[in-house]
C-alpha cells in the first residue's frame, strides 16, 4: 500500500511540475532558437560559471562565449545543457549580461534548472541539464555572453578549412616572391 502511494505521489509531482512547464512557455515570448553549451562552476559561497556553446538562429549556427558569478553555492560541477531561446529579434540581441535564478543539486550526477534573461528581452529556458561532480546552489546568477568572431556556420556546413601551412623550403618562398 505504501509504495503504490509513494508511485502515486511521484506521478503528481511529475505531472504538475511538467504542467507547470507547459505554462510558463507563453510568457517567455516567442520560441526563436536554439542553444547548447557546456560550463563549469566553482563555488565556495560566492562561485564563478564558465563555459562556451552554439546558438542555433535563423538557420545559422553562432558560437559564443559563457562567464559569470552566483552567489549562494558550494562545490565543484559541469556539464552541457540544450535550451530554447525566446523573443531573439536580432543576433546582436543575443550578446550581452544575464540575469538568471539557477538550482542545482549534484553528487556525481545531478540535475539542475535555469531561466536566463538579458537586458534585450532574450530568455533562455535550459530543458536538459546534464551536471556531473559535487555542487549545491540555488542562487541569483549573473552571466556575461559574448559571441565569438567566427563566421557563423549555416546548417549542414561544415567548419571553415584552416589556412595553408606556411613555405617552408627556400627554394619556393624566393620563387613566390618572384
Amino acid at each position: 500500500m505504501r509504495v503504490a502511494s509513494v508511485h502515486v505521489f511521484s506521478a503528481a509531482v511529475c505531472c504538475a511540475l511538467w504542467s507547470l512547464s507547459a505554462c510558463a512557455q507563453s510568457p517567455l515570448g516567442p520560441k526563436t532558437g536554439e542553444v547548447t553549451f557546456h560550463t563549469k562552476s566553482a563555488d565556495l559561497g560566492v562561485g564563478y560559471t564558465w563555459g562556451g556553446g552554439v546558438l542555433n538562429y535563423g538557420g545559422r549556427s553562432y558560437p559564443f562565449s559563457i562567464k559569470g558569478a552566483s552567489a549562494a553555492a558550494v562545490g565543484y560541477s559541469s556539464g552541457q545543457s540544450v535550451g530554447q531561446v525566446y523573443n531573439l529579434q536580432r543576433i546582436e540581441d543575443f550578446a550581452g549580461t544575464f540575469w538568471a535564478l539557477s538550482g542545482e543539486a549534484t553528487l556525481g550526477r545531478g540535475v539542475s534548472g535555469l531561466l536566463m534573461e538579458n537586458d534585450n528581452g532574450v530568455r533562455i529556458r535550459l530543458d536538459y541539464i546534464a551536471r556531473s561532480g559535487a555542487r549545491l546552489a540555488a542562487s541569483p546568477s549573473r552571466f556575461t555572453v559574448r559571441l565569438l568572431k567566427q563566421p557563423a556556420l549555416q546548417e549542414g556546413d561544415k567548419k571553415p578549412a584552416s589556412p595553408p601551412a606556411a613555405v617552408t623550403d627556400k627554394s619556393q618562398s624566393a620563387s613566390a616572391a618572384q
